[in-house]
């Protein structure tokens, strides 16, 4: 008898190179996933109110040293004011400075849905 078309050996190395494929198709496919939601999310924000940022700490992630920025804000929708908060990636404490005016994004159905950003922007935002 001859030797097997594939060896048990290859057939070991295709099996782990068809499951780190896999693991990478599901990683990229959760990733789309989030890009499209989150789109979709941003896509809602279409009504614009001006607002004041009230707080900005910034956070530093200890094991990565990778930093994000939590940005609180106020904002009125029909008389009624709101606060939120929004994280930004990074040090973004230069542009979001403590009692800067900015602008809001939020969805006219539910004025709790928003996104802050610097003033002028134009909503929904892109």
């Amino acid at each position: 008898m001859g030797e097997p078309a594939v060896s048990l050996r290859g057939f070991r190395m295709l099996k782990r190179i068809l499951m780190v494929a896999g693991i990478l198709a599901g990683i990229a496919a959760i990733v789309m996933a989030i890009a499209y939601f989150e789109d979709r999310r941003l896509s809602k924000l279409t009504a614009t109110a001006p607002g004041q940022v009230t707080r900005v700490v910034i956070q530093t992630d200890s094991e990565s040293d990778e930093s994000s920025t939590i940005v609180h804000f106020v904002y009125a929708v029909d008389g009624e004011t709101l606060s939120d908060q929004s994280t930004k990636a990074g040090d973004a404490s230069d542009t979001f400075l403590q009692g800067a005016s900015v602008t809001v994004c939020y969805d006219p159905a539910k004025p709790a849905e928003t996104e802050v950003y610097q003033p002028g922007r134009a909503c929904p935002p892109r």
